[in-house]
């Protein structure tokens, strides 16, 4: 196949693996990470959840080369089949595993080989060690169909988004603290977030507090008019900027539930163990009843008990 000929199939295949799901929408992060199957009509990828054992390194690697064989969905496939055989699996210093796979890795081709490979590169980098990964087939590089080497890949070489306007997604896992139904107590939701760009994790987390929970036995702590005008952190202590609107409290949720759902939230990020509160850009001397002035810590009490 000549190169235009390659890289029409190639976005082709781009477009069957972003689907048509238009931009994604915040979900509950129900266990450690994401494993990647093949759908079963073999045009994108679907996820599923997934508890590790294992901790780090070359351990969780093969724990999880493990569970991309094993998809639970009726509508996956397993991302490697068990007729590929994979005897070793290296990772270097800088972040690169290396998959040695023998001579059986070439009994899947085309598209479904491409899903295979999406589904293992976005698997394994979603861990903190993994940056990117290459394959080897029966000790040489993985060649594609111009047997040109595939070379090393990273998460962002396969794209999730789509629509005419395609963007890029990435994803935060952050916990967000919303109300319980009384209004008096915070309950903790662990969240899979979309964003685009180079947004800090701190403007992430408020814009979503913001938006409201996604579980159902949860509720909203902000006023959707509330604006996020600067959030920065320095030597350990986050700065937040909100618009006045954050002084119109919610009448169903107290004061102390409103605050230390801003700084709970905020304090699960790594760094950050006091939240300073500025409205339109000037300290404010009262929240209510509550001091604005001083520097708030997480609050676990407030917190409810299951």
């Amino acid at each position: 196949m000549e190169r235009k000929g390659w890289m029409f199939f190639f976005g082709i295949l781009l477009l069957l693996l972003c689907g048509c799901k238009g931009k994604p929408e915040p979900t509950l992060w129900e266990g450690d990470l994401l494993i990647y199957y093949p759908e079963k009509e073999e045009t994108g990828l679907v996820e599923e959840w997934y508890v590790t054992k294992s901790e780090e390194g070359i351990e969780l690697v093969t724990e999880l080369m493990k569970a991309l064989r094993t998809p639970k969905g009726t509508n996956a496939l397993a991302a490697i089949p068990d007729t590929v055989v994979l005897p070793d699996v290296f990772i270097g210093a800088n972040g690169l595993v290396t998959l040695m796979f023998d001579e059986s890795y070439q009994t899947v081709s085309g598209i479904r080989e491409v899903l295979m490979r999406a589904a293992i590169v976005k698997t394994l980098c979603q861990t903190e060690k993994v940056d990117s990964v290459e394959i080897y087939v029966g000790g040489q590089p993985l060649m594609n169909a111009q047997n040109i080497p595939v070379g090393i890949m990273k998460e962002s070489d396969f794209i999730d988004s789509t629509g005419p306007e395609a963007s890029y997604y990435q994803f935060l896992y952050a916990t967000v603290y919303y109300a319980n139904k009384e209004g008096t107590a915070l309950l903790a939701s662990n969240l899979k977030i979309p964003y685009v760009g180079s947004v800090t994790e701190e403007e992430i987390v408020l814009r979503q507090l913001i938006d409201g929970p996604v579980a159902e036995n949860m509720y909203p702590v902000l006023s959707e008019d509330v604006n996020v005008l600067e959030v920065s952190t320095k030597d350990n202590v986050c700065t937040v900027n909100l618009s006045k609107d954050f002084l119109d409290k919610l009448p169903e949720v107290s004061e102390e539930t409103v605050i230390y759902s801003v700084v709970n939230t905020l304090a699960e990020l790594p760094g950050i163990y006091q939240v300073q509160f500025l409205i339109e850009g000037k300290p404010e001397k009262l929240y209510q009843k509550m001091d604005l002035t001083r520097l708030y810590e997480r609050n676990l009490d407030i917190i409810e008990k299951e």
